[in-house]
C-alpha cells in the first residue's frame, strides 16, 4: 500500500543539519586533494551528537505514567511506562528522544495500548554514555533496547525512527524476541550498512569514493562493529512491517524504505510527501495510520 500524506506537520528541530556551502566545497576539494585527512574529520563528525547536554532534544514523562531508570553502559537510562494493553516501545534515533513520540504515545494509550519509551545513553534525559555528552554510537543505543527488553519483555508491537529501526531490531534480537511474531512501524528507516552510512552523513557533506574508502575503515575501528553487521539489510525479517517513508527524506533516502518493503514480505509502504525525515513523527495521518496498524493485528 503507497499513501501520500498532505496533513498539517508541527515544525521538528532537525537532527541532520546540512553543512554551510562553504564546508561543502571544502570537502568536495578534499576528495581530490586530501581525502585522508578529511575522513578523520568525518569519522569524528559521524559519532558526535547534534547538541550538547544543554540542547538535546528531550521529552516529559506524560501525565499518569511511571518514569523508570535503567543501569546502562555505567550511566542510567531513563523512560517512562504509561498505559494498559499489549505493549509497544518506542524508540528513537540518532540524536532524538521520548518527545520524538509525543503524538504517537498519547495516541496509542488512548486506543488501548501501554507504551514504553526511553532515552538511549547521551541522548534526551539519559545520562552520558560511554562517550561522554557529546559522542556515542548505534551499540550503545543497542544494548539500551536490550537492558529495556530484559525489564519489560517482549513486546506486542515496536514503533522506531531512523536509526532506532535497526537500535530496536537488533536489541530484540540480541535478548531472543522473535521478530516475526512482532509488529513492527519503522518511520524513516536508517538502513545502516556501507550505503546508508554513506548517504545519511553525504547529507551533510559530500562523500566521494576516495574520501568513503578511507572513512568506513576508520569508523568501523572506532564503533567496533563491521558495518554490514549494523544494517537492516542483514536481518531477516517476515514480520507484519508498516514502513513510513518520506520521498523527500534527505538523511535518508527514500529509496532505502522501498528497499526494505520490498525484501520484507509482511511489510506496507507508506509513502508521504513534503515530511521530510522528522516531521513524520508528528503527522496526524502518520499516527492514525500506525494506530490502525496495530489494531489490525488484535
Amino acid at each position: 500500500m503507497a499513501a501520500n500524506s498532505q496533513a498539517p506537520v508541527v515544525k521538528k528541530k532537525s537532527t541532520t543539519v546540512r553543512a554551510p556551502w562553504y564546508v561543502r566545497t571544502g570537502f568536495a576539494a578534499a576528495e581530490h586533494i586530501a581525502p585522508g585527512p578529511a575522513a578523520k574529520l568525518l569519522c569524528e563528525l559521524w559519532f558526535r551528537l547534534p547538541g550538547g547536554p544543554d540542547k538535546r532534544l528531550r521529552g516529559d514523562a506524560p501525565a499518569g505514567s511511571t518514569v523508570f531508570e535503567l543501569e546502562c553502559l555505567g550511566t542510567n537510562v531513563w523512560g517512562y511506562d504509561w498505559g494498559e494493553g499489549p505493549l509497544v516501545y518506542l524508540v528513537h534515533g540518532w540524536g532524538g528522544s521520548t518527545g520524538d513520540f509525543k503524538f504517537i504515545s498519547a495516541n496509542l494509550v488512548a486506543a488501548g495500548y501501554r507504551v514504553v519509551a526511553f532515552d538511549s545513553p547521551s541522548h534526551g534525559n539519559s545520562g552520558p554514555g560511554p562517550w561522554g555528552d557529546r559522542h556515542s554510537n548505534g551499540l550503545h543505543l543497542i544494548e539500551a533496547m536490550s537492558k529495556v527488553a530484559e525489564k519489560f519483555g517482549t513486546p506486542y508491537g515496536v514503533v522506531a525512527h531512523s536509526m532506532g529501526c535497526i537500535s530496536s531490531l537488533h536489541g530484540l534480537t540480541m535478548n531472543g524476541v522473535d521478530l516475526d511474531e512482532l509488529r513492527l512501524a519503522m518511520l524513516a528507516p536508517f538502513i545502516g550498512g556501507v550505503e546508508g552510512f554513506a548517504d545519511t552523513i553525504g547529507a551533510i557533506v559530500p562523500v566521494g569514493p576516495r574520501m568513503l574508502k578511507r572513512l568506513v575503515p576508520l569508523g568501523e575501528a572506532k564503533a567496533g562493529i563491521k558495518l554490514e553487521d549494523f544494517s537492516l539489510n542483514g536481518l531477516d525479517v517476515n514480520a507484519e512491517a508498516l514502513i513510513v517513508h518520506d520521498r523527500g527524506d534527505r538523511p535518508n533516502p527514500f529509496r532505502h524504505g522501498e528497499g526494505l518493503a520490498a525484501a520484507w514480505p509482511g511489510s506496507d509502504l507508506m509513502a508521504t510527501t513534503g515530511l521530510g525525515h522528522r516531521k513524520v513523527l508528528a503527522n496526524s495521518a502518520v499516527n492514525s495510520r500506525i494506530t490502525q496498524f496495530f489494531n489490525q493485528g488484535r
